[in-house]
């Protein structure tokens, strides 16, 4: 027994290193795969593992990150000192790194500030020299993060996402090369800037100063996807540039300075297969004479999501059944119900309802046919203007295979049964339909 002890003694021993020596592919997969601070820690391993972790082209200091280096001993610290800490551990990280520096994700937390420390102005700086293409900063802080102006030399930047931050391009930037989809949120942009001809899709959510993006709606540019919520005024001249636009999502708020025709906005996209809008923008349109004679049709429209509409207002419904005429290959309606809609301040009363229910049941609406429309998603408190739609839905698209109607504002099972029964009795133009009442 001894001598078993022995032998499997020495040949645990004289054991081969089988991890130093995989092929470097393999490693760098499992590097990509560990937390940070983990993947920090194989440089001990081996010469070999020290060399691909300082090659690693995935910088994420995420909340994962911070999380467990704030859990150690810099925890125990004043805020100052964590600050401090942390800054210099992320700033030996890149010292240390030697390769390029392809994706870098950095959220600052909302109790860190580390945006106001100056060492953030080495980071962007390194960065912006090791070709990064894949730029994400999320700051959680309260006060905005002023980007440094290397940032604006990123010049093989491919995708960025910027959070809480200010834009303050340098004089004469004329934008990036190489960038094709940008999402900023809560953003400040101070000065005219773009973000170059190469840009495939913008997102723009809750953003401050976007009147300086004029430049990027130039006739050379290559839009596919262009996302406005919530930002403000736009530039009704930016959609005379947007040919190529194939999704196309507008939600605003607040008071309307501008009214943008509903024509103008069928003609200037003709690609559009997604559309997303918002009660406010509808009732902020002019249909147009164009339009409402329906020679003009979104021949590429696919998917229509309407939020926080409000079908018993009359603007807004004729808008949507507009929409829904001069779209004859339509196939998927999603809708959100705003049942709290006033108008000039005052609650809708129930003649401009019955105006509403008027017109849906008007002889104009009974030639509309919905050859392709195949699923109908309405979310919200379920009126008797909202019924009417309903059915003139049913009764008007032969393909449809489900309607699905979700109403969290029913608490009783009578009014529940009450409502099931009238959407069984309403006519279908298919007998596949099935209606979902959640």
């Amino acid at each position: 027994m001894a001598s078993d002890d022995k032998t499997w003694r020495l040949d645990y021993g004289d054991a081969v290193d089988r991890i130093s020596n995989l092929p470097a592919n393999l490693m760098g997969l499992i590097l990509k795969s560990l937390p940070l601070q983990d993947a920090a820690r194989t440089s001990v391993l081996s010469k070999k593992w020290r060399g691909i972790w300082r090659m690693l082209p995935c910088l994420v200091f995420d909340d994962k990150f911070f999380g467990k280096l704030l859990s150690k001993r810099i925890l125990k610290k004043d805020k100052e000192s964590q600050l401090s800490g942390v800054s210099r551990t992320i700033s030996g990280i890149l010292l240390a790194h030697s390769g390029p520096i392809l994706k870098f994700h950095l959220c600052i937390p909302l109790d860190l500030p580390l945006h106001k420390y100056p060492d953030t102005i080495f980071w962007i700086r390194n960065i912006s020299h090791n070709g990064v293409r894949k730029l994400k900063l999320y700051n959680k802080a309260i006060s905005p993060y002023e980007i440094p102006s290397y940032f604006f030399s990123c010049s093989e930047l491919t995708h960025l996402r910027l959070k809480n931050c200010i834009l303050n391009p340098p004089l004469k930037f004329g934008g990036f090369c190489n960038l094709i989809s940008v999402r900023l949120v809560d953003v400040i942009i101070t000065t005219a800037m773009s973000f170059g001809t190469q840009l495939g899709e913008l997102y723009l959510n809750r953003c401050t100063g976007i009147e300086h993006l004029g430049c990027q709606f130039e006739y050379n540019n290559n839009l596919t996807v262009l996302s406005i919520m919530e930002c403000g005024e736009v530039e009704l001249q930016w959609f005379d540039c947007t040919q190529k636009v194939e999704n196309l999502r507008l939600v605003f708020n607040g008071v309307a300075k501008k009214i943008m025709g509903l024509d103008k906005l069928v003609n200037k996209m003709p690609k559009i297969h997604t559309l997303y809008l918002n009660g406010f923008l509808l009732k902020s349109l002019q249909p147009g004479a164009t339009v409402m004679k329906r020679p003009t049709t979104m021949e590429f429209l696919k998917h229509l999501h309407l939020y926080d509409v409000a079908l018993c207002d009359s603007p807004q419904i004729q808008y949507v059944i507009c929409l829904i005429r001069i779209s004859p290959n339509l196939r998927n309606i999603y809708m959100h119900l705003n049942s709290e809609v006033e108008r000039n301040g005052t609650n809708l009363t129930a003649d401009m309802e019955l105006m509403v229910l008027q017109y849906l049941q008007s002889p104009n609406l009974i030639d509309v046919i919905l050859d392709d429309l195949e699923t109908v998603e309405i979310h919200g408190k379920v009126g008797s203007a909202d019924l009417e739609f309903i059915k003139f839905l049913l009764a008007s698209s032969p393909s449809l295979r489900w309607m699905k109607l979700l109403d969290d504002n029913i608490f009783y099972f009578e009014e529940a049964l009450k409502i099931s029964r009238e959407l069984m009795k309403f006519p279908r133009a298919s007998t596949a339909a099935q209606i979902i009442w959640t």
